[in-house]
């Protein structure tokens, strides 16, 4: 079983990166922009692994067309205990073009049974502490593995701070609509806040300081005016790195069974390859 078989880098060599992306509210296709960089990634010729966490809703094997297929979920790392074996486990994900997919679609691990609220208001289904123990563990042992390694997460303020010390990038995608608009600057600001402090403390095994970072921001909506993207800017004070339109060209692929990007064309694709490179030369500045 590939838990808990890895010991962690501790000389600054992680293989790869970690991008995460999160909702600023619902229904504005992060996930699908997750799925879509994933895939690109994988058709550049990079080992790539995608990773759902959001234990409420989240559906990113059903995004991959995997739903129905075999493999390991997040059940089956229940007794984590310490870095996992990343090409192990990964080995034992249910694969689309290429990009094997850790979601959580199986499993009583994974259910809404109502536990005790948190203080930040969020309703916890039973397990979700211990789970989220493990999330570190288990995406510190994939990114050791891969070139890069994709985040889906939920709009939990836990699930962001687990994870706050491996990522190296954080995407919001906000909708357009004046409401999703003030969600998104909550969001954003409180995502900053919450990745100031955690990384400023550090990682305990490295002697060198974390790199401080940004969330960058994808605006989605129907029409995209050029008067909204700088008065985004001025009011979030982060880098809008895209603004996403409709795609057709999604609707086709899912018909199809095939994740977003598949057919390498349309404005998901254009907006997942801008990230790739903004990733990439974030990464050669570093």
């Amino acid at each position: 079983m590939p838990v808990g078989a890895a010991s962690r880098v501790r000389d600054g060599g992680r293989m790869g990166n970690v991008i995460a992306f999160m909702p600023a509210s619902g229904g504005v296709g992060s996930s699908t922009l997750a799925a879509a960089v994933a895939v690109r990634a994988c058709a550049a010729g990079r080992t790539v692994v995608a990773v759902d966490l959001d234990p409420l809703a989240g559906c990113l094997d059903v995004v991959f067309g995997l739903e129905q297929e075999p493999g390991w979920r997040w059940p089956e790392l229940a007794d984590v205990a310490g870095i996992v074996d990343g090409l192990g486990l990964a080995d034992e994900l249910p694969v689309s073009c290429g990009v094997p997919v850790l979601s959580g679609r199986r499993g009583a691990g994974w259910d809404a049974a109502p536990g005790p609220a948190r203080s930040e208001g969020w309703a916890e289904p039973q397990g979700v502490g211990e789970w989220l123990a493990t999330v570190p563990d288990v995406v510190a042992g994939l990114a050791d593995a891969h070139d890069l390694t994709v985040l889906d997460l939920p709009r939990d303020p836990a699930v962001l701070d687990a994870v706050a010390l491996l990522v190296d990038a954080v995407v919001v995608v906000a909708g357009t609509q004046v409401p999703q608009l003030a969600v998104a600057s909550a969001v954003v600001s409180g995502g900053r806040r919450l990745l100031h402090r955690v990384r400023d403390a550090g990682r305990p095994w490295e002697s060198e300081p974390l790199l401080p970072i940004e969330p960058w921001v994808v605006l989605r909506g129907q029409r995209v005016e050029a008067d909204l993207e700088d008065l985004v800017m001025d009011e979030l004070d982060v880098p809008l790195v895209a603004a996403l339109g409709d795609d057709r060209r999604l609707v086709a692929e899912v018909a199809d069974g095939l994740p977003p990007g598949a057919r390498g064309r349309g404005e998901v694709v254009r907006t997942a390859d801008e990230l790739l490179l903004r990733l990439i030369d974030q990464s050669v500045a570093a």
